[in-house]
């Protein structure tokens, strides 16, 4: 017997509608992708409990507003010759964190004060950072941040972010930092820095109005991120600079431009491991490469349930010293001539280096003998304070010893002193007590502090109530002497929530300020700052 089975009854228009809303809702999930991206890693990072709130409350919480405005002298005067712009980078998260938080996390922000003709005006501008304009246009944070790379969830995380960058949510294809650590001024631009990216170029108008121009275009065998503290040759005026990596050999490349911006060397240097090279130092004839072993080690997420960067005291600290005329090698190895320390310490800033008449290579930084990337627990061995090394690049030797007992760190010298011979150096001077980086004063450090005696010969203070950052020196016009001139600082004041930008006399040290502007209102806590002179401004470049 035959069965005739029943035919389905399903309308035409079925056949072709159901093709049709897949295909449409394919479409609109693509086209929402990176919406739709931020909104899953919104809800897999959020935490009961978040690391690093702290960093986003009181004076270290985000400003978003945008100013241009005058500013007053409130104390003192403006010294007569001082023109130019203060300019400060620091960390101003746009958007409020999905999860975690870490100071090194924020949008970069740069606050600028442009002083001309006795008059002063304060403007701050978020840096217009590719990474900023694609967290923009979906309407919430996207990237992973340093805060979030904690425990169990910081792994999913980082497998979330591979994800995102695999489906197009987000792109790194024109990097993904955040230019918001450091300054410097080269070849006609005022570049901000960040270690995981190229320089962003920002240019100051005449009325103090700065603008983002675009991320540096670097010569195309350039294939790294550009280091936040870059050495600029006061005679020559080429900048020296490295990049570095965690996940790719080789982990560090440096690199030269010449005044003009254009590449004119680069090397390759072998590290046996990855690690995070913050800063490098430079003298006449050397670049000065920091393999201090704060480890890139992606385990301690869970079995440390911190970030994954962890000093390892039981590694070696080594400096090399890779010759500046030595030839091209941007495949490596470079050659260069290492200097190693028994135990493990990190510095993450260096105050300057040179070469001594004998042949030997003076380099001083900020030694911290043990390091917690948290943050919120400091402790006394995790304090900096500044240190020579002595490099005996015949024999081979080095030697270390501690200069000061002052704690401080971001130190700075004389711009026309960097990579030669100097004598002074300005510290920002910490709280040892407390649990977060606060800031409370200036030091002055004699370099050439004989053995046995404190390198700390003067030292600004701020009054209760008050913290700042770093200082930036200024030359005094028609200066002499190294150290004839001015610091340049924001302090908060935390009685008034107010801001200030303090000026203050580098020969006396003294606490009174010899000038005090209000700033229209409180500029958070940052990182490093840079003067820009008046010929610098008029030599300004406006393109990229």
């Amino acid at each position: 017997m035959d069965f005739a089975f029943p035919q389905p009854s399903t309308s035409k228009w079925l056949l072709y509608a159901v093709p049709a809303a897949c295909l449409t809702t394919s479409y609109m999930i693509y086209t929402q992708r990176r919406t739709l991206f931020g909104w899953v890693y919104g809800l897999a990072a959020k935490n009961p409990k978040p690391a690093g709130q702290a960093y986003l409350s009181g004076n270290f919480g985000p400003v978003h507003e945008e100013l241009l405005e005058e500013v007053q002298v409130v104390e003192g005067k403006l010294p007569e010759g001082l023109e130019g712009c203060f300019v400060r980078n620091g960390p101003n998260p746009f958007f409020k964190p999905a999860g975690g938080y870490h100071w090194f996390d924020g949008d970069g922000m740069l606050h600028l004060v442009r002083i001309r003709d006795g008059r002063a005006s304060y403007c701050n501008r978020f840096v217009d950072t590719e990474r900023l304009r694609q967290e923009r246009a979906a309407g919430r944070p996207l990237f992973m941040r340093l805060g979030d790379m904690y425990g169990v969830r910081g792994l999913a995380l980082l497998v979330l972010n591979k994800l995102g960058l695999r489906i197009g949510a987000m792109t790194t294809a024109n990097g993904a930092g955040t230019a918001n650590t450091a300054l410097v001024y080269h070849a006609g631009r005022l570049l901000a820095l960040h270690e995981g990216d190229l320089p962003y170029a920002v240019r100051i108008l005449c009325s103090g109005l700065m603008e983002t121009m675009g991320r540096l275009r670097v010569d195309p065998s350039w294939n790294r991120s550009f280091t936040a503290h870059p050495k600029r040759d006061p005679v020559n005026g080429e900048l020296m600079f490295l990049g570095y990596s965690v996940e790719t050999k080789p982990y560090v490349k440096m690199g030269i431009m010449d005044e003009q911006g254009r590449m004119t060397r680069q090397w390759a240097v072998e590290l046996p491991r990855p690690v995070m090279m913050h800063d490098m130092a430079a003298t006449e004839r050397y670049l000065v490469v920091l393999d201090l072993p704060l480890c890139f080690e992606p385990e301690a997420m869970v079995k440390d349930k911190t970030v994954p960067f962890k000093l390892r005291k039981d590694f070696p600290s080594r400096i090399g010293l890779l010759r500046r005329d030595q030839p091209s090698c941007p495949e490596g190895p470079a050659e260069v001539q290492w200097f190693e320390f028994p135990t493990g310490f990190m510095a993450f800033h260096v105050a300057n280096a040179w070469d001594e008449a004998n042949g030997d290579v003076k380099v001083y930084a900020c030694q911290m003998d043990d390091l917690t990337l948290d943050l919120e627990v400091m402790q006394d061995r995790e304090l900096a304070r500044l240190t020579e090394y002595t490099l005996s690049p015949s024999t081979g030797t080095a030697t270390s010893r501690r200069l000061t007992e002052v704690v401080g760190d971001f130190p700075v010298v004389h711009p026309g002193k960097a990579t030669r011979p100097c004598k002074w150096s300005y510290v920002a001077v910490m709280d040892g007590t407390s649990c977060m980086p606060a800031f409370t004063g200036i030091a002055k450090m004699d370099l050439g502090a004989a053995p046995g005696t404190d390198a700390c010969v003067g030292m600004v203070k701020y009054p209760a109530g008050t913290l700042g950052g770093e200082a930036v020196f200024v030359p005094r016009d028609g200066a002499t002497a190294e150290d004839d001139g001015y610091l340049v600082v924001y302090v908060y004041d935390d009685k008034e929530n107010a801001s200030y930008m303090n000026v203050y006399d580098a020969r006396s040290m003294a606490s009174t300020p010899l000038a005090s502007l209000r700033m229209p209102r409180r500029v958070p806590y940052g990182f490093h700052g840079t003067w820009v002179t008046e010929e610098q401004l008029k030599k300004q470049l406006h393109w990229i």
